[in-house]
């Protein structure tokens, strides 16, 4: 090993990747990194759209401490009922190293048993990540709803759609959903909070209407965004 002092410039670039990495080691310690998150979602464009406005904000912001995305989202175009399978079949692949698997689904014109069962057969699934549901009943409309008015009437998807394109010009193959609803996301998750509690704890989804549970994801999502 050469005794050599080294070049004053050589000296800099040490230093500064000292000061880099210790930087990072400072901000994991301020922020916990995030689960690794695999979202699966009925439809294939809308909710997908949405969702992966958190999921670029949380990658970007996690990059330097992970190869790997934190969160991935996938849409299949399958029924509610069907979600639970594609997720536990494609995770592997999608994202190994997942520890949530969250199903996005609505109720839409689905068979209320169908709604139903989806959500027990996620809660009793024996699998060592943590399998969760996001729901809106009648329609993800109804949860987009809610980042801009209060609702605790169930007024059909025409009537939530009608409202939405007042509020936004909204539609269903928007490529800017996310930054359209960013303003409102704290106030839907504290609207949807309200709408669910109104209901008894033992009350099946099916017959909640209108309510929604995708607060319960998307909450996570801002922590880890840094949109608290």
């Amino acid at each position: 090993m050469s005794n050599r002092p080294m070049k004053k410039g050589d000296r800099k670039q040490l230093q500064k990747r000292i000061d880099e990495k210790m930087a990072r080691r400072k901000k994991t310690m301020i922020d916990p990194l995030p689960p690794y998150i695999y979202i699966v979602a009925e439809g294939t464009v809308t909710e997908v759209r949405y969702l992966e406005g958190f999921a670029d904000m949380i990658n970007r912001r996690f990059r330097a401490y992970s190869s790997r995305r934190r969160v991935v989202i996938r849409g299949f175009g399958r029924s509610c009922l069907r979600l639970l399978e594609e997720a536990v079949a494609t995770v592997g692949t999608a994202c190994p190293n997942a520890e949530e698997i969250w199903l996005v689904y609505d109720k839409d014109d689905f068979p209320a048993d169908d709604f139903d069962n989806t959500q027990f057969s996620a809660q009793s699934y024996n699998d060592h990540r943590r399998i969760r549901v996001a729901w809106s009943n009648e329609c993800v409309e109804l949860w987009f709803l809610l980042h801009f008015q209060d609702l605790i009437v169930n007024i059909g998807r025409e009537g939530y759609l009608g409202l939405l394109e007042r509020h936004c010009d909204y539609g269903k193959t928007d490529a800017d959903i996310f930054k359209k609803m960013l303003g409102g996301i704290r106030d839907a998750v504290s609207r949807a909070e309200r709408l669910y509690a109104r209901y008894e704890p033992d009350t099946p989804p099916s017959a909640m209407c209108p309510a929604a549970r995708m607060h319960e994801l998307v909450r996570i999502l801002m922590k880890y965004a840094d949109l608290t």
